[in-house]
């Protein structure tokens, strides 16, 4: 038997689907709404007056109307309140801080020397004094802030980060509980990956579609997988752990380890060198130089070799998945894309039935934040009224 709905429950439905559409398709007059939810006009009129003395939306100005009185506009209070996105990233800690629309507010970014010295502690305090410093060049107070959300490595279970060999440990659970202690707001951690395929998805190359393979290659390599419009993260959240792929049967182990065999020829192995570069993108920059000077033959070897593996596993998920898309971020990911894209995409089109589109991150290393932002968003809108 289907349950009915309460008149609280009722009317907190329908504030939930007036700020839905002010959020999504505009400022909108009080007879527009009534149009576009199907809903009375006086239950608009009346849950409108609610959502106004909660500053939940605002009143901007005047509407056109042929004949009679100009109606009101109502608009999305986007500026309620803000979101703090943070990418921990292996060189670099990156922070967004944007209104409840998306939109950028300020943005700050720093080396992370925590994880050159391996002090979770650190870490913490890096975070906490970024958090400090972009709401000082702002000019937003701690008040001012409804969720704070940092991607991190790894595979998130039960607030630990779990298959991250790449980075030190974050001391998870002393983060969030240092940060909701400063700041009083609530603090979200999640997978940067994941995070990195939503920002795509909202605000980048994958805007126009609905099924999404999301590669990010740097110092390491994972994936992340949107199906039918929502983030697919697999059993126990590793769907996108591709570093644990096979290319080459010589690479079969007997026992486990953390790092994969792709990742390890893509990453590890290959670029251990540069690992601890002052400025990874810089050096591979470099690196592909001297691959395309045709002078040096360890790099010729080295990126060949990476090329011909990462286009294998581009046809292994092309052929499980089937997706529309895949999208290729990260220093490694987009540097060789440049020089490489129509390579895979001819291995791609000679092995799988349906070729997905390949294409390259322009987002310029800010995905991972704006997804945090939109994870942000979510979260609040989830808790409102």
């Amino acid at each position: 038997m289907q349950k009915t709905r309460s008149p609280e429950t009722i009317a907190e439905y329908n504030k939930h689907l007036i700020l839905d559409a002010l959020r999504f398709h505009g400022n909108m007059s009080r007879a527009d709404l009534s149009r576009h939810l199907n809903m009375s006009f006086p239950a608009i009129s009346s849950n409108a007056k609610g959502l106004l003395d909660m500053n939940y939306i605002m009143e901007v100005g005047i509407g056109e109307n042929a004949i009679g009185r100009k109606p009101s506009l109502l608009a999305f209070n986007a500026e309620r309140g803000y979101i703090i996105g943070v990418d921990m990233g292996r060189f670099r800690i990156r922070m967004m801080l944007a209104d409840l629309l998306g939109n950028e507010i300020a943005r700050t970014e720093i080396m992370n020397s925590a994880n050159f010295e391996g002090d979770g502690k650190q870490s913490i305090q890096l975070v906490r004094d970024q958090v400090t410093h972009i709401l000082k060049k702002s000019g937003k107070t701690k008040d001012d802030i409804l969720c704070i959300v940092i991607g991190i490595p790894g595979v998130m279970k039960d607030g630990v980060s779990y298959i991250a060999p790449f980075s030190e440990q974050y001391l998870e659970r002393d983060m969030v509980e240092t940060l909701q202690d400063a700041f009083e707001v609530d603090v979200l951690l999640e997978n940067c990956v994941n995070l990195g395929a939503l920002g795509e998805q909202w605000k980048g190359a994958g805007i126009d579609y609905n099924n999404i393979t999301y590669i990010a290659y740097g110092v390491g390599l994972g994936a992340a997988h949107i199906f039918d419009g929502k983030l697919f993260t697999g059993a126990n959240g590793a769907a996108g752990e591709i570093g644990f792929m096979i290319t080459d049967p010589i690479n079969i182990d007997n026992v486990y380890r953390d790092v994969g065999s792709l990742e390890e020829t893509l990453s590890r192995s290959k670029i251990k060198k540069y690992l601890n570069a002052g400025n990874f993108d810089e050096e591979i920059k470099k690196l592909i130089q001297r691959y395309k000077d045709d002078g040096d033959m360890y790099a010729k070897l080295i990126i060949d070799e990476v090329v011909l593996n990462f286009g294998m596993a581009l046809i292994n998920m092309s052929a499980i998945l089937n997706p529309e898309v895949i999208i290729i971020a990260g220093g490694l990911g987009t540097n060789l894309g440049r020089l490489f894209i129509d390579r895979w995409k001819e291995m791609l089109s000679s092995h799988v039935p349906f070729v997905p589109e390949v294409l390259l991150s322009e987002l310029n290393h800010t995905e991972t934040m704006l997804g945090a932002v939109m994870t942000g968003i979510i979260h609040v809108h989830a808790y409102e009224i």
